[in-house]
């Protein structure tokens, strides 16, 4: 690419930013109300799940409630930006609070997705990365092949939840010199998950609940992760490449689903994941708004509309 396209594109870029930049405003009133739409509902049909004494009657309770908990989990993302109620220690305090109880390290999370920022397109590196080099798909046992081409039943079926929560503690460690929080980050995770875990077991066992909290526990990490598995995967498969300029890297390694605003709403803003990962400062309610300027000047400038599926089904389709 020649040094006029480069410099075309960076200029380009910066007229996008500056179109945006007064979308970067949080409302903490619009986030305070999100989290607790989704998070009471949750807690609710948990509460229901654990007074029914008949197990295969309080089963269906666990399941709502699993799901609901899904879309609370998905919105400690917009936490880690600080985008959800730009309350800074508290927001983070929120964030474990709502993380550790499913055994979700969420400030090595919260550390590492800083750098999936930073290298998403641009260096292998990237603790996020699902997508091989060619040099790396061809050294693998043909199965593991297969897997890479076809991600869903290995990453959201077999493996789901533990194989995020192992990834975190695997790159948290692989890249501690590349943030300087991370090993401190890991540190307050494990400390504050065993004795979350150790809090809740003990009160399972006094009252005579053991076998509902494991198999709470159970649910969660086959259903909650296969959700953050397959969403995640959806956002990037197959688009990982650098461009001209960071923000058009961002731009076009990301995808984004065609939702409506309730869509929107449930995901944090994640259906708009273009625009997300180049300005990460917007909020979720802004995020539309500003994918429809960006996508408006990248059109003036003669550049290919941003990746787009229909809907988080057809993304998923992407995975068979």
């Amino acid at each position: 690419m020649s040094r006029e396209q480069r410099r075309a594109d960076r200029l380009m870029t910066e007229a996008i930013e500056s179109q945006v930049q007064p979308l970067f405003r949080v409302n903490s009133a619009l986030g305070w109300l999100r989290l607790l739409i989704l998070l009471l509902p949750s807690l609710a049909c948990l509460w229901m799940y654990w007074q029914e004494p008949r197990l295969l009657v309080a089963l269906p309770w666990l399941l709502m409630a699993t799901a609901l908990y899904s879309l609370v989990l998905i919105s400690t993302h917009d936490i880690s930006h600080g985008t959800l109620l730009d309350q800074g220690d508290l927001e983070q305090a929120v964030g474990c609070a709502l993380s550790w109880p499913v055994g979700w390290p969420y400030l090595t999370y919260r550390n590492l997705h800083m750098l999936h920022h930073r290298m998403n397109g641009m260096d292998l590196r990237d603790p996020e990365r699902r997508e091989p080099t060619s040099q790396e798909a061809a050294r693998v046992h043909p199965l593991r092949q297969w897997h890479f081409r076809h991600p869903f039943w290995g990453s959201a079926v077999l493996m789901g939840g533990a194989q995020l929560i192992g990834s975190m503690f695997w790159f948290g460690w692989k890249l501690r010199n590349d943030h300087s929080r991370l090993l401190g980050g890991m540190r307050i995770d494990a400390i504050g998950i065993v004795l979350v875990q150790v809090l809740m077991f003990a009160v399972a066992i006094g009252l005579g609940g053991l076998l509902k909290l494991l198999l709470m526990l159970f649910v969660v990490e086959r259903i909650v992760g296969a959700v953050m598995q397959v969403r995640g995967m959806i956002e990037h498969h197959g688009l990982w490449q650098p461009n001209s300029t960071y923000e058009l890297t961002q731009l076009y390694t990301s995808r984004n689903i065609d939702a409506g605003p309730i869509v929107n709403f449930l995901m944090g803003g994640l259906p708009h994941h273009s625009l997300h990962h180049a300005y990460p400062s917007i909020p979720y309610h802004n995020l539309p708004e500003a994918s429809r300027i960006a996508s408006t000047i990248l059109k003036e400038h003669g550049k290919p509309p941003l990746p787009m599926v229909s809907s988080y089904a057809a993304g998923t389709a992407l995975l068979f």
